[in-house]
C-alpha cells in the first residue's frame, strides 16, 4: 500500500467517526444517559485523535499523485491549505472527549456543560473536515469539479469522442 492509499483509507475514520460521535453524543444528552454520553465520548476520542495518521500520510500521498493526468494541481492546494485546520479541529475534538471523560470519571458523573460544549466542537470538527475531504476529492474525481465541462450530444445524452464532430 502506497501513502495515497493509506491517506485515502484513514480520511474516512474521523470524519465518520466524529459525525456518528456527535450524533451519538446528543442522542445521550437528549436521552439523559450518561452511559451513552461516554461511549460517544470515548468513540469521539479515536475518531479526533485519528486525524493525526490522515494528517501524516497527507504530503507523501501528494508526491505520489501530484504528476499523474487528470489530478488537480489546484484541488490539490485547495485541500493542503485547509488540513492543517482539520487537524487541529479533530484534536480538539479529541481532547475535549479525554478531558471531559477524565473529569467525569474523577467527578463521578459528567459536566453537562462539558458534554454539551464537546458536541459544539465535534460539530464543527466534523463540517471542517468535511469540506476539507471535499476539497480532497476534487483532486482526482474531474466530475466533482465544478469547472469539468459535461459535454452532451442534442438529444441529452452524454456524448462520447465518437459523438463529437471535429471541425
Amino acid at each position: 500500500m502506497t501513502a495515497a492509499h493509506f491517506h485515502l483509507a484513514l480520511n474516512h475514520i474521523p470524519l465518520l467517526g466524529i459525525l456518528f460521535g456527535a450524533l451519538l453524543l446528543a442522542y445521550g444528552l437528549w436521552r439523559g444517559s450518561s452511559d451513552v454520553q461516554q461511549a460517544s465520548l470515548g468513540l469521539l476520542a479515536v475518531a479526533g485523535l485519528s486525524i493525526i495518521g490522515v494528517y501524516l500520510t497527507g504530503e507523501p500521498a501528494e508526491e505520489i499523485v501530484e504528476g499523474l493526468a487528470g489530478v488537480s494541481h489546484d484541488a490539490i492546494e485547495a485541500h493542503e491549505a485547509l488540513g492543517t485546520y482539520a487537524l487541529v479541529a479533530g484534536l480538539l475534538t479529541g481532547f475535549a472527549s479525554i478531558i471531559t471523560l477524565v473529569r467525569g470519571t474523577i467527578r463521578g458523573r459528567l459536566n453537562r456543560g462539558s458534554v454539551v460544549l464537546t458536541l459544539v466542537v465535534a460539530l464543527a470538527a466534523t463540517g471542517l473536515i468535511g469540506y476539507t475531504a471535499n476539497l480532497g476529492g476534487k483532486i482526482s474525481h474531474p466530475e466533482l469539479r465544478t469547472e469539468a465541462p459535461v459535454s452532451q450530444s442534442a438529444d441529452g445524452e452524454d456524448a462520447d469522442e465518437s459523438d463529437i464532430e471535429h471541425e
